[in-house]
């Protein structure tokens, strides 16, 4: 339930149960009171209202009639004394008459009644409203009529309302103060509920934006409700839970850029360290013939081109990493691209006796899009790995390229010592060396496969290694086929 349609029925609960006790207090009190109320009823509304008619209302219609026949009766005692008793027995009224400003007739327990109180003659309206005369509630009604000597007349019929009047005299103020009692109730209940369905969630947020704030966040925010209140607690669920990974990503990165900070001081140390000790001889004078200098500059040389070519894979490391590095894709016919590569890399080991086999299997769709450039370093560096490490004299490379749904699956064997199976998923993270101790006797910068990897990522690739101990080692690759959905 939201909060808005919660305060709405809080409103509507504040509004309609006042409404509802007076309506039930005014339904005990006719329960209670129906017969007073019945003789007010016939009091003040005519009989022409009612389809049954009393006793009494009949009396008053009769006495109307003889208003109009026979007005002199009401000068006579004894008509008058009969007809208050009919009054009396039918509804606790009594008659009172005037002639003129002389009242004729009156009751023994009406003789408090003054004349001046009583209504004019011709007044609009036969009702008066419940009054006080003599410390009693009586209530009037009266018919008009004209004597035979043309005077005016008036008949008084007095209802003792005394019993109704004082019950609304006492009772008015418990009524008034038990409705009062009601409100305040009703409106410190309602007030409470939604305060506290309010107030005790914003308390939990409160608290765990503390937590937050000294930087735990550790501390799941728990989500209740399905109001705004339990969506703005989803919302910062969800904010620390993100906060919480990109803290640990954060860190993460801060550890691994000391990784890479020591890893490449590692690196670039072994090449530095022996371009500088071939130059210390060149000048101290070790290289003491023309043959032992021009070994030294060969190998200052090697060894320079070997630092040239890892920080060129460094460089091209850290922008992969960052993004950074421009991809131009195009459609490319992978077998023929491939057909091209393995020829250019024939010519280029021709001297190296490496045996270069290639397998493409017929009626297959090798159509993709990529980047030429960085799918030549993928294979080249794949290529290089291999070479490196193959410790037989007669080195042997097999390429392999088929296709597979929607993928085209490049494969590249060698014939080298293999990989332990536990160290396979490792080959590709950087600066990971199967063989750490002659890795960097090796040369390279050992970023090789993890470049190919990225960049392969970078196609919506996958790549991955088979090998076994002492039979060689696979090397694959997927790229989906141009035309296939990402």
């Amino acid at each position: 339930m939201s909060i808005r349609f919660r305060l709405l029925l809080s409103n509507l609960a504040m509004i309609l149960v006042p409404i509802f006790f007076v309506v039930l207090s005014a339904l005990l009190v006719a329960l209670l009171f129906r017969g007073d109320i019945k003789e007010l009823r016939n009091i003040y509304l005519p009989p022409e209202h009612y389809h049954h008619i009393s006793e009494k209302d009949q009396l008053y219609i009769d006495l109307h009639k003889e208003t109009l026949k026979n007005p002199e009766q009401f000068l006579n005692p004894t008509y008058l004394k009969e007809i208050d008793g009919q009054l009396n027995k039918a509804g606790n009224t009594s008659l009172v008459v005037r002639k003129g400003q002389n009242i004729v007739y009156l009751p023994a327990k009406l003789k408090g009644l003054d004349k001046e109180e009583l209504p004019p003659f011709g007044l609009f309206g036969e009702v008066d409203p419940v009054e006080q005369i003599n410390h009693q509630f009586i209530s009037i009604k009266k018919l008009d009529f004209f004597f035979p000597d043309g005077s005016e007349g008036s008949l008084f019929f007095v209802t003792d309302a005394s019993s109704f009047a004082k019950f609304v005299r006492s009772s008015f103020p418990i009524l008034f103060i038990v409705l009062l009692l009601i409100l305040i109730v009703t409106n410190g209940l309602l007030t409470y509920y939604v305060s506290r369905s309010i107030i005790r969630p914003i308390r939990r947020l409160q608290k765990a934006a503390e937590q937050i704030k000294e930087g735990n966040l550790n501390q799941p925010i728990p989500v209740k409700s399905k109001d705004e209140i339990g969506q703005l607690a989803q919302g910062f669920e969800e904010m620390r839970v993100r906060l919480k990974e990109s803290i640990e990503k954060q860190l993460a990165y801060e550890e691994n850029r000391k990784e890479l900070i020591a890893n490449i001081s590692h690196d670039l140390k072994t090449p530095i360290t022996t371009i500088k000790g071939y130059v210390e001889g060149i000048r101290d004078g070790v290289a003491n013939s023309p043959e032992k200098i021009d070994r030294y500059i060969q190998t200052i040389h090697s060894k320079s081109i070997d630092l040239d070519h890892m920080i060129d894979e460094l460089f091209l490391y850290s922008k992969l990493d960052l993004q950074r590095l421009p991809f131009h894709f195009e459609n490319i016919q992978f077998d023929h691209y491939l057909q091209d590569f393995v020829e250019e890399l024939r010519f280029d080991l021709e001297e190296k006796k490496v045996g270069i086999s290639l397998n493409i299997e017929k009626n297959g769709d090798y159509l993709i899009i990529a980047d030429r450039e960085h799918l030549k370093r993928v294979i080249t560096n794949i290529v290089d790995n291999s070479l490196k490490y193959i410790d037989k004299p007669a080195k042997e490379l097999s390429f392999h390229l088929s296709t597979v749904d929607s993928y085209v699956l490049f494969k590249m064997t060698d014939n080298g010592p293999g990989i332990e199976e536990e160290k396979l998923p490792m080959i590709f993270d950087r600066f990971y060396r199967v063989d750490m101790a002659r890795g960097t006797e090796k040369g390279g910068s050992g970023l090789g496969l993890s470049i190919a990897r990225r960049i392969i990522e970078e196609h919506h690739g996958s790549i991955w290694a088979e090998s076994q101990k002492g039979q060689g080692t696979k090397i694959l690759f997927t790229l989906r086929k141009a035309g296939e959905d990402n």
